[in-house]
């Protein structure tokens, strides 16, 4: 019978242990032109040029960029401002500064396009140019420029302008890597804990933190530690990196687990990169 209770204690043991499940997940980065634009609100600026039809082409081609930009960073939720300004020579940083009280944004982005003669065709030869000030980086203004020879637009497809917008939104859009993110969970417990693991990898963020949340007051002080470890690595992924510091330092303050480390470091070279 004593034989029989020490199995079963280490039974009960096991069962209350937490197990570690490996999650693979495309974790957003920063795009080609270098900027990280993600959770920043944004505003394009086009200049009104010497003719109704420079300032028509600049407009269409900056609601474009918007609607690429909102597509990768906002889920397609149109919340990118546009807005004009009178056609100038250059821009000064002192002027991006302006503009970034004037439209209350983030980022600012001012585009600018010189249309040439049309070819025989119905090619369009443009030359573009887009200034970028990101307020919450480092106090210096981006300059990048191209030209292209556009197709004639066909019926159904974008304008040319809507090209040129669709073109300059390729430097600023999103790359994707695949990182390994662990989670963890206990067998004695498995759909409170399971099922939040499946909400994260279907990227259903917001529903794994609901799942989670309240297994932050039940439990042993080891299951409690475990599940603020989780609200915070979903904090991580969800790009709240204040929120996720937070309920790793409430995990910390009950626990010593071996999964903290790795989001200590984590967080730290996010904390190092924004400072730069």
């Amino acid at each position: 019978m004593k034989h029989a209770s020490i199995v079963a204690a280490a039974l009960l043991l096991a069962a209350c242990s937490p197990q570690v499940y490996p999650l693979y997940l495309d974790v957003r980065k920063p795009s080609d032109s270098g900027l990280d634009l993600s959770r920043k609100s944004m505003g394009i600026v086009y200049m009104d040029g010497a003719q109704p039809a420079d300032s028509s082409f600049d407009h269409s081609a900056a609601t474009a960029l918007a609607r690429q930009l909102e597509e990768d960073y906002f889920g397609g939720e149109e919340v990118i401002g546009l807005y004009h300004m009178p056609a100038v020579d250059t821009v000064s940083l002192d002027a991006m500064h302006s503009l970034v009280m004037d439209t209350d944004k983030d980022v600012v982005f001012v585009l600018t396009s010189q249309l040439g003669t049309p070819t025989e065709e119905g090619g369009q030869p443009v030359s573009t140019r887009l200034l970028v000030y990101d307020s919450m980086g480092k106090d210096q203004l981006y300059h990048f420029s191209g030209s292209a020879l556009l197709p004639a637009p066909s019926q159904d497809g974008p304008s040319q302008a809507e090209m040129v917008g669709q073109r300059v939104s390729k430097r600023f859009l999103s790359n994707w890597k695949t990182e390994s993110f662990s989670f963890y969970y206990f067998d004695s417990f498995t759909v409170e804990w399971e099922d939040p693991i499946v909400y994260v990898s279907e990227g259903k963020f917001a529903k794994a933190v609901d799942g989670w949340a309240p297994l932050v007051k039940v439990g042993s002080t080891i299951q409690r530690a475990c599940a603020a470890y989780n609200l915070a690595m979903v904090f991580y992924l969800m790009e709240d990196y204040e929120m996720s510091q937070r309920w790793l330092e409430a995990a910390d303050k009950m626990e010593n687990l071996s999964l903290s480390a790795g989001l200590h470091t984590r967080l730290a070279a996010h904390l190092e990169k924004t400072q730069k």
